[in-house]
């Protein structure tokens, strides 16, 4: 069965932003998700297209931050071993490693980018997703994400910090190089 998504065209419009920036189309692909429209298989491959590099629309200067890349999907499984299987067979990964703790693996993609797989009671759910940002200073982008009132920010740490997008789905920050 072939899949053909579409990145170039998402029902969002706004006068503050003039073009969709790589979150919102995150946000659009996550919706479809939880709706059932589409497979965890279509949006994996539609998160793997956005993360490739170049971007099916430009972004505009208008955002607060410029999203440079998707640096990680952490996907909530029941059996890592068999979810880790899966994935490996599915897009031609190596082996696994270990990311912030026993039970989070991550597998990397060659262009870039993460998987991570979490050990958890309620699978089948994404929990969250990490863009990297350029010029990223968590002080500053934490400061500047409350005082525009876009969403509840979560976390001090230096090297990321997160922000919940109204559907309650968490979008971590980072730089887009972070070692995570």
């Amino acid at each position: 069965m072939s899949v053909s998504l579409c990145l170039c065209v998402f029902p969002y419009s706004s006068a503050k932003h003039e073009s969709i920036n790589m979150v919102k189309k995150i946000e659009a692909l996550v919706s479809q998700y939880e709706r059932g429209d589409l497979t965890r298989r279509q949006l994996l491959q539609a998160l793997a297209v956005i993360s490739a590099g170049g971007t099916a629309a430009s972004q505009t200067p208008n955002g607060l931050m410029r999203g440079r890349n998707l640096h990680h999907v952490n996907i909530r499984v029941s059996n890592v071993a068999r979810s880790e299987n899966f994935y490996r067979n599915l897009f031609g990964l190596s082996a696994s490693r270990r990311v912030q703790g026993p039970d989070n693996h991550g597998l990397d993609l060659p262009g870039a980018g993460l998987i991570i797989l979490q050990r958890a009671d309620d699978p089948g759910r994404i929990d969250h997703l990490c863009v990297g940002v350029d010029d990223f200073n968590a002080d500053r982008l934490r400061t500047a994400v409350r005082n525009d009132a876009i969403g509840d920010v979560q976390g001090n740490a230096s090297d990321n910090f997160s922000v919940i997008d109204p559907d309650g789905l968490r979008v971590q920050i980072s730089a887009p190089d972070w070692s995570a």
